[in-house]
């Protein structure tokens, strides 16, 4: 992710829409790790990366490696939704 997230697409995006949340892999807090473990419960490759919306309610996500284009996609697609 330190490639992809100060990218020149990606970072805006980031600041308009997102709010962050960094969370440690060997001691996640209990909600994170819930979430992970119902939607991502396959994922073996850092980083992991989980969307939710403000209530918490997961939207999207992945691991491993990130291709700045693709990530871009996902959060634009985010963006869009209708709230």
């Amino acid at each position: 992710m330190q490639g992809v997230v100060p990218s020149p697409r990606v970072a805006p995006l980031l600041r308009q829409h997102f709010v962050g949340l960094a969370s440690d892999v060997d001691d996640p807090e209990p909600p994170v790790l819930d979430l992970a473990m119902e939607h991502l419960a396959d994922a073996m490759m850092l980083p992991f990366v989980l969307f939710t919306d403000a209530q918490g309610r997961f939207l999207a996500g992945s691991h491993g490696a990130q291709d700045p284009a693709a990530f871009e996609r996902t959060l634009q697609e985010l963006a869009d939704r209708p709230r």
